[in-house]
C-alpha cells in the first residue's frame, strides 16, 4: 500500500497512476486503478531533450538524476511521473518500446495502491555499482545497474522483458547466455 497521500497527478495517467511517498526511496509511483498483466501502466514523456543547447536547469527543479539514455543516442529529461519509478529486485513492472515510443508496462497484475517498481538492470550495460533499498526477499543489496551482472537464472527470467532494441543491441551477449543455459 502507499505510504502516504497521493500529492501529484498527471493528466495523461490520471487513471493509472500517482506520486506518493515511498517507502523505498523518496517519492515512488502508485497504482490509482487495478493494472492487469501485460497492460500499459503509462506512456514515457521523452519531449525534454538534453543536450547543450538545451541542458538541465536545477533552477527550475530539474536534476541530473533524472536522466535516461535512449538507444540512438539521445538524453532526456524523464518527468512527472515516470521520474519517481523506484527500483526493485522484484519489479512488478518494465519498459518496453515501441516505433520510438517507450510505455511502461505491468508484468504481473498490479493492485490499487501498490508502488509500481522497475529492476533498473534491465536494459542497462555498464551502470553504477549501488546500494540497493527495495527490501524485497529477493534484494541483490549492493549490485551493479548491468543486465549482464545478473545472475544466469535471473537474466533468463527476464528475457521475455528485454526492450527490443536492448536484445537487439546485445544479441551476441543473449545468444551465448542462451548456448551457456543449454550446455548446461
Amino acid at each position: 500500500m502507499y505510504a502516504g497521500a497521493f500529492w501529484y497527478m498527471e493528466a495523461r495517467n490520471l487513471s493509472r497512476v500517482a506520486v506518493a511517498a515511498s517507502l523505498i526511496q523518496g517519492s515512488g509511483v502508485f497504482a490509482t486503478t487495478a493494472i492487469p498483466s501485460g497492460s500499459v501502466v503509462l506512456q514515457l514523456d521523452d519531449s525534454r531533450v538534453v543536450d547543450s543547447d538545451h541542458p538541465v536547469r536545477p533552477e527550475n527543479g530539474e536534476s541530473l538524476l533524472h536522466l535516461d539514455y535512449l538507444p540512438d543516442g539521445t538524453v532526456v529529461l524523464m518527468r512527472s511521473p515516470e521520474c519517481f519509478i523506484n527500483h526493485s529486485c522484484q519489479p512488478n513492472s518494465y519498459i518496453y518500446s515501441v516505433n520510438r515510443q517507450r510505455y511502461l508496462m505491468a508484468k504481473r497484475d498490479i493492485t490499487i495502491g501498490e508502488e509500481v517498481l522497475v529492476d533498473y538492470a534491465l536494459n542497462a550495460v555498464d551502470g553504477d555499482w549501488w546500494e540497493c533499498r527495495c527490501q524485497a526477499p529477493s534484494c541483490r543489496q549492493y549490485h551493479k545497474c548491468d543486465f549482464f551482472e545478473l545472475s544466469t537464472t535471473l537474466q533468463c527470467e527476464y528475457l521475455p522483458y528485454l526492450d527490443p532494441w536492448f536484445a537487439s543491441a546485445h544479441v551476441c551477449r543473449i545468444q551465448l547466455l542462451l548456448e551457456s543455459v543449454a550446455g548446461s
